[in-house]
């Protein structure tokens, strides 16, 4: 499955409301400076944005890109899973312009 194109910005989206593996993400940043994308293995009615620890965070280069594909996936255990992105690493900033993302799992 995808979770088709979402924009991301300070506010947790959720990406599946069952546990599941994660096997890529394509996300784009068009800010003028690094921005970080933090994925939580919580639901995103359950997260607080700059409180919540994620399961892991990602900086992303000034308009720049990242992606990811991969076989093995990673473990999303909890019923529901979440992400969202900052202008800061452990804040709850939120960037300029909304991050571009698609998340493939299952």
């Amino acid at each position: 499955g995808s979770d088709g194109s979402t924009i991301l910005s300070n506010a947790a989206q959720v990406i599946k409301a069952t546990a599941g593996q994660l096997y890529g993400y394509y996300i784009y940043n068009p800010n003028a400076t690094a921005q970080f994308v933090h994925f939580y293995n919580t639901a995103a009615a359950s997260v607080t944005v700059g409180t919540t620890a994620p399961l892991f965070t990602l900086t992303i280069p000034a308009t720049a890109a990242a992606n990811l594909s991969g076989t093995m996936g990673i473990l999303f255990s909890n019923a529901g899973w979440s992400i969202s992105a900052t202008s800061t690493a452990g804040g709850n900033g939120a960037p300029s312009t909304g991050l571009d993302a698609v998340v493939f799992y299952n």
